[in-house]
């Protein structure tokens, strides 16, 4: 059996961002032929983005309890605001506003320059909005949004 190297890392070292990309590449190996590749597929991706965000919501709307988060009024949006989960669909202007970030998020995930510390804050962003920590709330009015529930 062989030994596994343990590498150390301080839980407070985390906090700096750059430090905390260059734990999550080696954590995960991603590399700079990774970047490359998300990047070529680019054009292959783009294309299909309505569709995937079209079955991401379907299966989202699809149990009630995932779907509960869809309907309080999300920050920016001003329009007609669902009163209850039997009220939300694919085609709920809400729901079109939701829709609408994740598209370009996702068409983001495949252009980003990974070799920018603006493209790691970016992510570091999006991902802070779905923790619900305080002093993040320009998303979501009312309540916390955590990716868990």
């Amino acid at each position: 059996m062989s030994k596994t190297t343990v590498h150390r890392v301080s839980p407070s070292s985390l906090s700096d961002l750059p430090t905390r990309v260059q734990y999550l590449k080696q954590f995960i190996g991603f590399t700079s032929a990774d970047a490359a590749a998300l990047q070529a597929a680019a054009p292959v991706v783009g294309p299909l983005v309505p569709h995937i965000v079209d079955t991401v919501y379907d299966k989202l709307l699809s149990f009630d309890i995932t779907a509960k988060s869809f309907v309080p009024k999300q920050s920016g949006y001003t329009g007609v605001t669902p009163n209850s989960v039997s009220e939300l669909s694919q085609e709920h202007p809400q729901i079109k506003f939701r829709k609408n970030f994740l598209s370009g998020y996702l068409v983001k995930l495949v252009t980003l320059d990974f070799d920018k510390m603006q493209s790691w804050e970016y992510l570091d962003k999006v991902g802070l909005m779905h923790t619900g920590q305080a002093g993040f709330a320009h998303r979501y009015v009312l309540g916390e949004i955590s990716v868990e529930e």
